[in-house]
């Protein structure tokens, strides 16, 4: 049987490369001990038994933490914090990510337009080569059907990154057809690419993967690196705010996820200890690093961008308008006047000590307080407002002892909702961008901005070209897709 493989877009077609020397990368509590002599093994050995097929499962998850061009373009924390520099909220200095801070970044041949495109095709093909593979195995049927449901839902999870950032809004026209759907491996033999699917058809996929995911994954798992039922749960959760076709559907998998107790979920140490503590309970999945070997995945993620007390890039500043949402007890007001520039340079004046850098600083990717607000949303929708008060309060109250319970209503309380994720969660996942897309808001930036504009509702702004290479080696593309 052919060795394991790994495909890669390069000149628009499904390149294979050989994998295992990335695949099993990352030694640490979190991961598994490094197999031997890996450069040769064969699919009958990667699959012959639990521990090496979890330990090539890790090897996917390491990759998040990867580089590949640039400092900007690593891995799954440079999707998010792309998007976070988009809004309103954080003010990204001339460097890394200033071009996605600009809006910039999204032509053909750009390296944010290729690079989402190759990381998440590839980590589907991960996914489809665990898949097929473990289904060949003779591992025991109860291992089959655990390791299946993780490769599913890292499946739907990156198709879901694609349709964000390649498509616009879903609800405008379910039918656009932008990218396709992979649900086998790619291998060397493989002439040209896929056809695109409807938006539709690529989200009833999404779905599907994630619900039989969700059913056969357990709770427990080797870490919080890696996927399980609540994790699953999660990114079905953030699916759904996005077609927006099953709000008690998103309440359950959001409940699901952080547990169906609001008032444990959102308890939190890591607004005071520099957010990098994946062990927190309130973390439902993150990335750890072990402060030796992974040193060179810091380059990327949120600290080493927003952290101005630590030797990093110290290039991510907080909108002053945004600063003074917040009242001086909300524990989630990190911001600092700390070069004392405000008069000169405006954009300047606040930096946050939200996030913490260090080399072995955890990376965040999934929290309960999301799903909290997530079923707040869910209940607003549903016309159950004294519920989405009461979730809405639950959270505001753990992370300011002088909260008061919403007096709003109508649409002011869904308002309401939306701007409390942007507080609990900036710098994270790109909260407004996503916001905005999924309900076809435009983002407004005042002008405090080192780079102010306006995106408007639905603007090609919202979404990536198709890379130029595809289109060049596709049957299924021409140029006439990137007109916007």
């Amino acid at each position: 049987m052919k060795n394991l493989l790994n495909f890669k877009k390069t000149t628009g077609r499904l390149v294979v490369l050989l994998l295992l020397t990335l695949a099993f990368t990352s030694c640490s509590k979190e991961f598994l001990e490094e197999p031997k002599n890996t450069s040769g093994l064969t699919e009958e050995v990667v699959f012959s038994s639990r521990q090496v097929t979890e330990s090539f499962i890790a090897g996917i998850f390491a990759n998040y933490k990867g580089q590949y061009a640039s400092v900007d373009t690593g891995g799954l924390y440079s999707l998010y914090f792309a998007r976070a520099v988009k809004g309103n909220d954080l003010i990204q200095a001339n460097n890394w990510y200033g071009f996605d801070y600009g809006h910039e970044n999204r032509e053909p041949n750009f390296r944010r337009t290729n690079f989402n495109w190759d990381f998440n095709y590839q980590t589907i093909n991960y996914a489809n080569i665990l898949i097929q593979g473990v289904e060949e195995s003779d591992l025991s049927d109860a291992a089959k059907k655990e390791f299946i449901a993780v490769g599913k839902a890292i499946r739907a999870f990156h198709h879901f990154q694609l349709v964000l950032d390649f498509a616009p809004n879903y609800n405008n026209d379910p039918s656009l057809e932008r990218i396709p759907f992979y649900t086998d491996r790619v291998s060397l033999e493989t002439v040209g690419g896929k056809a695109p699917a409807p938006l539709s058809d690529i989200m009833d996929l999404i779905k599907l993967d994630l619900n039989e995911a969700i059913a056969d994954l357990p709770e427990d798992r080797l870490g919080k690196s890696f996927i399980n039922k609540s994790v699953a749960n999660g990114m079905l959760a953030r699916v759904l705010s996005v077609t927006q076709d099953d709000w008690e559907g998103l309440s359950q998998a959001a409940r699901a996820a952080y547990g169906g107790s609001a008032s444990s979920a959102v308890v939190s140490s890591n607004w005071a200890g520099g957010f990098n503590n994946m062990y927190d309970d309130e973390v439902l999945w993150g990335l750890f690093q072990n402060g030796t070997s992974e040193a060179a995945y810091y380059f990327g993620y949120s600290a080493a961008m927003m952290d101005h007390f630590t030797l990093s890039y110290q290039a991510t500043y907080i909108n002053p308008n945004f600063v003074d949402e917040f009242t001086n007890t909300d524990v989630r007001n990190t911001f600092v006047d700390f070069y004392g520039v405000s008069a000169s340079v405006p954009w300047r004046e606040f930096v946050s000590s939200k996030f913490a850098f260090t080399f072995d600083a955890d990376i965040i990717v999934m929290r309960k307080s999301e799903m909290v607000l997530f079923d707040a949303e869910a209940q607003y929708q549903l016309g159950n407002i004294t519920e989405a008060k009461n979730l809405l309060f639950t959270l505001q109250s753990e992370r300011d002892p002088n909260a008061t319970m919403s007096s709003n209503t109508g649409v002011q309380l869904f308002e309401e909702i939306l701007f409390e994720r942007r507080k609990e969660l900036y710098g994270e996942l790109g909260v407004q961008w996503f916001d905005a897309k999924r309900y076809n808001r435009s983002i407004t930036r005042d002008a405090v901005h080192r780079i102010p504009l306006t995106v408007e509702a639905d603007s090609p702004l919202f979404y990536l070209k198709i890379p130029q290479r595809e289109i060049d080696a596709s049957e299924f593309y021409t140029d006439a897709i990137n007109i916007e």
